[in-house]
């Protein structure tokens, strides 16, 4: 029995340090940091929709000069690009007041001014600033600008 007592005594201290051992090692590898961790995979990015809103043609009679009769002729089509489709009816029902405005900023403009790079990149960006104003103005915009860019699609000037 004595020896039956010494043998129990000693696997349960086996099995206590064993238990020991294996929980020693996991708590040194958590403090530690040895251990690898797996990498979380990035979430895929997904491409957000892009829409677009048409501008029909407008066409504007422009001065050679500033301040003189005008000659010749822009006809100009735009399109601004969203990637919020709620915006959209918006900005159809707004549309007459976009344009107005829009010709208002081309009778500023002459011929000749609207052929140079940097004139017409300021004018995309004063026709994107007047419908994101526009619909804001109007409630018909969030807190962000509803339209991201503006593209021409259509741009002849007739002398």
């Amino acid at each position: 029995m004595a020896k039956l007592g010494t043998i129990l005594a000693i696997a349960g201290g086996v099995v206590v340090a064993i238990g020991a051992g294996i929980g020693g090692t996991f708590a040194a590898m958590e403090l530690l940091g040895h251990h690898e961790k797996a990498a979380a995979a990035p979430a895929p990015v997904v491409p957000k929709m892009i829409y677009f809103a048409d501008l029909p043609d407008i066409v504007v009679s422009l001065p050679p000069e500033p301040g003189q009769p005008a000659t010749s002729y822009v006809d100009i089509g735009i399109q601004f690009a969203t990637s919020d489709d709620k915006v959209l009816p918006n900005f159809t029902n707004y549309q007459p007041i976009i344009k107005a405005d829009i010709i208002n900023l081309l009778m500023a403009e002459t011929g000749d001014a609207l052929q140079q790079p940097q004139v017409r990149a300021a004018l995309i960006q004063n026709c994107l600033d007047v419908v994101n104003n526009v619909l804001k103005a109007n409630n018909a915009a969030g807190k962000m600008p509803p339209f991201n860019s503006a593209y021409i699609t259509n741009l002849v000037i007739q002398d």
